[in-house]
C-alpha cells in the first residue's frame, strides 16, 4: 500500500511539474493595478531583427510586409505615422536623404503582458542604433523600440530615443 502511495506521489508531482510556467520578468501598471509580464516568444525578436536587416537592405517591400497594414508607430518627435502605406511612404524620403543610414541592434527582448480580464500581448524591446549623415551632418541615435507583436506581425509600435555622443562613438564604435 505504501508503495501505490508512494508511486501515486511520484506521478503526481512529475504530471504536476511538466505543467507550463510562465517566467515572471516584472509587472506593468494599469488602473493602478500590477499586470505580471514574463518571458515572451523568442520568435518575436526574430520578427524584429528581419525588420532592421530588412531596412539595412533597403528592402521596404518585406518592410511593410512585417507590419499589419494598420500599424501604429509613434515616433520619438512626437510624430504618429498610421498604417503601413504611410511608413513605407516616410521610409522611401528618409532613405532617399539620408542613403548611408544604418540600424544595428544591440539587444532586443520579448515578454509577454499577462492581463487577467483581456488576452495576453506580446511585446518586444529592442535597442538599436541608428546612424545617418555624413560629416560633420553625422548623427548616431540609440533607439529604444516597444514593439506589440500580434500574429508574427507589427501592430504598434513606441520609439524613445537619446543622442549618442561623439565621445561615445570614438570610444565604443556605437
Amino acid at each position: 500500500m505504501r508503495i501505490t502511495i508512494l508511486y501515486t506521489i511520484i506521478a503526481s508531482m512529475l504530471i504536476l511539474g511538466c505543467g507550463e510556467t510562465k517566467q515572471k520578468l516584472g509587472y506593468e501598471v494599469e488602473n493602478g493595478n500590477d499586470i505580471s509580464v514574463s518571458v515572451g516568444d523568442l520568435e518575436s525578436t526574430e520578427i524584429i531583427r528581419k525588420w532592421f536587416d530588412s531596412y539595412n537592405a533597403r528592402d521596404l517591400e518585406t518592410v511593410a510586409s512585417i507590419e499589419h497594414d494598420d500599424v501604429v508607430l509613434y515616433a520619438p518627435n512626437g510624430m504618429i505615422i498610421n498604417g503601413s502605406e504611410k511608413h513605407t511612404e516616410l521610409a522611401k524620403e528618409f532613405l532617399s536623404a539620408f542613403p548611408n543610414a544604418k540600424w544595428e541592434i544591440l539587444w532586443s527582448i520579448s515578454a509577454d503582458v499577462d492581463f487577467e480580464t483581456k488576452p495576453s500581448e506580446n511585446w518586444v524591446t529592442t535597442c538599436v542604433n541608428v546612424s545617418y549623415g555624413e560629416g560633420e551632418e553625422a548623427v548616431t541615435l540609440q533607439r529604444i523600440i516597444d514593439t506589440h507583436i500580434v500574429d508574427s506581425k507589427i501592430k504598434k509600435a513606441y520609439g524613445y530615443e537619446r543622442t549618442v555622443s561623439d565621445e561615445e562613438v570614438e570610444n565604443n564604435g556605437a
